[in-house]
């Protein structure tokens, strides 16, 4: 079974490990490590982009199987038993895990507020989560903004601790004060690791409520 590093550490930004699984395809060639600290894109969260043993590679899941199992598509061969070091872009990485928890905070309070959660996206310089609007009439979009910005700030400014725990196969993302979730992605360890916070657009279109934001990592 694949060991995925990544779910456990967000700050591990390279491993020595073992090529279990190898080959080629229409994209060209991959492999399977066994130890693996490359997130997939999925989530809303982009992928991670780094290298194995000096060579660019990038992850992709592999959909026809039920486990979790992710490979790198890379550009030369490997071999199944090869002892090779891969590594992730430590700025990206932790970029991606900004923008992917202040998504949960500000989901959070908007909830709070009564609108119910459609999807996400953490990607950089598009980041927002988008709800249902609902049918009472337009809300308060300044308002809303104003409430959500002030609580998230006060929730970075308080250093609220972010934890993962295991409910079966699920694995459940928590922030002190706000609800759990089912997530795969990455995460900073404690709010007080963001910066930079603001909406950068509250609007209602065809009946969807968009909340934009913007983050950085310290």
């Amino acid at each position: 079974m694949q060991r995925h590093i990544y779910l456990k550490d967000t700050y591990r930004f390279t491993v020595t490990t073992r090529v279990v699984d190898a080959g080629s395809g229409e994209l060209g060639y991959w492999l399977t490590l066994q130890d693996n600290i490359f997130h997939p894109q999925g989530g809303g969260q982009p992928s991670d982009v780094g290298t194995v043993d000096e060579t660019a590679a990038r992850p992709f899941k592999v959909p026809e199987t039920d486990e979790h199992v992710v490979r790198l598509s890379c550009e030369r061969p490997f071999t199944i038993g090869d002892e090779v070091t891969s590594a992730i872009n430590p700025e990206a990485r932790r970029r991606h895990a900004a923008l992917h928890t202040c998504g949960h905070v500000v989901d959070g309070f908007v909830r709070q507020l009564g609108f119910r959660h459609r999807v996400s996206n953490h990607f950089p310089g598009q980041a927002r989560i988008e709800f249902d609007a609902g049918e009472g009439g337009k809300p308060d979009l300044q308002q809303l903004a104003a409430t959500v910005e002030e609580r998230t700030r006060q929730a970075i400014e308080a250093d609220r601790k972010v934890y993962a725990t295991e409910q079966g196969d699920r694995r459940i993302i928590g922030i002190d004060g706000l609800q759990e979730d089912p997530c795969g992605g990455t995460h900073v360890s404690s709010l007080g690791q963001l910066t930079g916070f603001s909406l950068r657009s509250v609007k209602i279109k065809g009946g969807v409520l968009k909340v934009g934001y913007v983050v950085e990592h310290v």
